[in-house]
């Protein structure tokens, strides 16, 4: 009785063969900065929420508008760590997600600097920062990264592991 692998092979369990790689520097750096840009988000909306306080917050709808635009900016917050996550585990959705988010900050820079010129680096730097996060996402390793994963993912469901 033979196994049908040659005997100076070495034997591979089969979950050996199906563990997930991990992902590149670079993914991972887009991956940690985008953690940091989901805390800092629910920080910025805990400080609105404080901002109901501020004896003159009118301008912002008074104290019922200011605590649901830092409700918003928390949630906000949530949902880009959870983005975050599933870009660590090579998600598609995610990095989906992440390019329509990053164009929508590269519309929203575009904008900023045709209204005010004098915060041009600023933006500028939102716009290089988009763009780089949208080339890692889909470009080279990390495009691979999850081009690997999605075909580990159609093999999972195929064979019902």
């Amino acid at each position: 009785m033979t196994s049908g692998t040659p005997a100076n092979e070495p034997r591979r369990h089969p979950a050996a063969s199906a563990r997930r790689r991990r992902p590149p520097a670079e993914l991972i750096a887009v991956v940690v900065l985008t953690f940091i840009a989901g805390f800092l988000a629910i920080g910025l909306g805990l400080v609105f929420i404080l901002l109901r306080y501020v004896v003159d917050n009118g301008m912002l709808g008074g104290s019922f508008g200011v605590t649901l635009i830092g409700a918003i900016i928390i949630l906000f917050g949530l949902f880009i760590i959870a983005l975050a996550s599933a870009l660590r585990r090579g998600k598609h959705y995610a990095r989906v997600l992440t390019t329509i988010a990053m164009a929508a900050e590269f519309a929203l820079a575009v904008a900023a600097l045709v209204i005010d010129v004098s915060s041009y680096w600023f933006e500028i730097t939102l716009m290089v920062v988009a763009v780089l996060t949208v080339v890692v996402l889909w470009v080279g390793r990390g495009g691979r990264y999850f081009a690997h994963i999605s075909e580990q993912d159609a093999a999972a469901r195929r064979t019902g592991m």
